[in-house]
């Protein structure tokens, strides 16, 4: 290798050197990012104005509904524990932090919170975790009972 200063007047340098093709990686998505990004085209068209979007009112109310007490004793004769209302109230809070933004700025942010949510959700663990998605239908399912007979069934239509 030769330093700059070492080349001789008909070496060429740097600059006219021929340009070097750096190669670009394509960045590859995680699971979570290819599901907020499916989930985002799901959620957007569901907020289409900003009068879509649930009043912070709402929230305040859907709090409430939760923890109030008839759902919770129901929670314990079903699951044998109180109902976690935690998500409720922390849609609420979100909900006041966005008073100061504007109507469409509210509107965007409740689409990003709604998509973040839903992606946790389908990355999260489910029953497909458990069982697996079948392919294919299975065969001769549900199985097919033989037809009846015309003569039959005409000649049992009008009796009681």
């Amino acid at each position: 290798m030769r330093w700059a200063f070492w080349r001789s007047a008909d070496e060429p340098g740097p600059s006219t050197a021929a340009p070097v093709e750096e190669a670009t990686e394509v960045p590859t998505l995680t699971r979570f990012e290819r599901t907020l990004l499916d989930e985002e085209k799901v959620q957007a068209p569901q907020y289409p104005t900003f009068k879509d979007v649930p009043s912070c009112m709402t929230l305040f109310d859907e709090f409430f509904m939760c923890a109030a007490l008839m759902p919770q004793v129901r929670a314990i004769y079903r699951f044998g524990r109180l109902k976690d209302c935690t998500p409720k109230w922390d849609d609420f809070k979100y909900c006041m932090s966005l008073k100061s933004e504007d109507e469409e700025g509210r509107r965007q942010a409740w689409i990003k919170r709604r998509t973040e949510w839903w992606a946790h959700r389908r990355v999260g663990p489910s029953s497909e975790d458990v069982w697996e998605a079948r392919e294919e239908p299975l065969e001769n399912f549900p199985p097919l009972y033989p037809e009846y007979d015309a003569d039959d069934s005409q000649d049992t239509a009008g009796t009681v």
